[in-house]
């Protein structure tokens, strides 16, 4: 059964320090909540191919994906992973006086044994967790 993610935050920060914190791959771990690591494999003119590791529910999970960058747009893919597929995209837009709009918008699907163990409660909470922690860096770096 396909799932989705959809999220919006408005924050206080240029465009483009919120553009380059969500584009920089190994800045992932940081933000994102049971990533142990966040590694850049590829980097092409258009595209990134990057690799992250979790530790969760006593268990290893890699995902590999693809990641394409545009001026406002990071369109990622999944090319390996626990996943049955991962399609997501992250939306940056320069709103006026140093605000910037984020969305986040994926959609995806579960194995059998994980779809089981994870009600939308739990990867709602997971989303919430990973913005806000993405914004508490931003500010840090201000």
């Amino acid at each position: 059964m396909p799932r989705k993610i959809n999220f919006l935050k408005s924050v206080d920060e240029d465009f483009s320090k919120v553009y380059d914190q969500i584009a920089n791959f190994e800045n992932y771990s940081s933000f994102i909540p049971g990533c142990a690591k966040s590694e850049l494999i590829e980097k092409q003119d258009k595209f990134e191919i990057g690799k992250l590791d979790f530790d969760f529910l006593l268990k290893d999970y890699s995902i590999k994906s693809k990641n394409v960058l545009s001026d406002n747009l990071i369109k990622i893919k999944q090319i390996d992973g626990p996943f049955k597929y991962f399609t997501g995209e992250w939306r940056v837009e320069d709103k006026n006086d140093s605000k910037t709009l984020i969305e986040f918008n994926a959609e995806f699907e579960l194995p059998f044994f994980l779809n089981n163990l994870l009600p939308e409660k739990v990867i709602d909470k997971f989303c919430e967790s990973m913005i806000d922690a993405f914004i508490k860096r931003l500010s840090k770096n201000s």
